[in-house]
């Protein structure tokens, strides 16, 4: 238990936690200050995070946030 205490990195878990809120936030925004539906906004989340990938950007993004918990996305695209 002692071993898993000391491996765990707090400030991947705060950046993690911090990237995706600001993902909310946006998607928070834009449900309150438009007329956009939040199918709309989903969409447009998948669509950006499609253009993110495709472009090689998400990888960092993963990288960044990922707080360790490497998706079957992240090791297909490496």
């Amino acid at each position: 238990m002692n071993d898993f205490l000391n491996s765990l990195q707090i400030m991947d878990y705060v950046w993690c936690f911090i990237v995706g809120g600001l993902i909310c936030v946006i998607g928070q925004i834009l449900i309150d200050k438009t007329k956009i539906t939040s199918a709309r906004i989903l969409v447009l989340f998948v669509t950006m995070g499609a253009i993110l990938g495709g472009l090689g950007i998400y990888k960092y993004l993963v990288d960044f946030a990922g707080a360790r918990c490497y998706c079957s996305y992240y090791r297909i695209w490496i």
